[in-house]
């Protein structure tokens, strides 16, 4: 049986947080989900006024970052196990003006999004971090990949994994996951230009826990 993930409140504590955080600990919780489930920083931010809580659409941002950075450098990983079997994809995003690679890892029986990181390109050097990135949040590599059959090189073999060329029920598993990501990064970028890949991981990282909190 998958064990359950931690609930919000249980990961936030365990990254020291609230180290240093004057605002309460369950408005800064209810800023992350709202913010996950695609209300806007703005909306948000006026959203925590209602509740008597002003905070600007900045603050609310801040905190959606710090949540990112600290899960990254405590090396948390956004789902409770690595499956034997992983679905990979990848698609181009748009980051000022500049094109990048966004690869996903998905498991295809929690629906859970188990890594997924940005790139400057995709090439047999790039495919081989995002997977040794897997590794290190999971503590070894995945035995199977399935892929819809994109090209990337020879890669696989030498890490030990069996890759598995499935062209539709990938893409057809692991669709809603990019269009959402892509969604809110076209957002994310719309607001905040000057972001670079560094930032646009960390949000990433927080991303991908809230979405699996929410899915547990």
């Amino acid at each position: 049986m998958q064990p359950n993930l931690p609930d919000l409140t249980e990961v936030l504590d365990e990254i020291e947080f609230f180290e240093r955080e004057r605002t309460d600990r369950q408005v800064v919780e209810l800023a992350i989900l709202l913010y996950n489930h695609g209300v806007s920083l703005r909306k948000v931010s006026r959203v925590l006024g209602w509740l008597g809580v002003e905070r600007s659409h900045v603050a609310v941002w801040r905190w959606i970052q710090k949540f990112g950075q600290r899960l990254t450098e405590a090396g948390r990983r956004p789902a409770a196990d690595l499956p034997a079997v992983v679905l990979m994809d990848e698609t181009a995003v748009r980051q000022s003006g500049e094109e990048f690679t966004l690869f996903v890892a998905v498991d295809p029986e929690t629906r859970h999004l188990l890594h997924a990181s940005v790139a400057p390109s995709r090439n047999t050097l790039t495919t081989r971090r995002f997977l040794t990135e897997l590794a290190e949040l999971y503590g070894r590599f995945p035995p199977i990949v399935v892929t819809d059959g994109a090209s990337y090189g020879p890669v696989f073999t030498p890490l030990g994994i069996t890759h598995i060329v499935r062209r539709h029920s990938v893409r057809n598993r692991v669709e809603r996951w990019i269009q959402e990501l892509k969604r809110r990064i076209d957002t994310f970028y719309a607001s905040f230009t000057g972001a670079n890949v560094s930032t646009t991981n960390y949000w990433l990282k927080q991303f991908a826990w809230a979405w699996n909190i929410c899915l547990s």
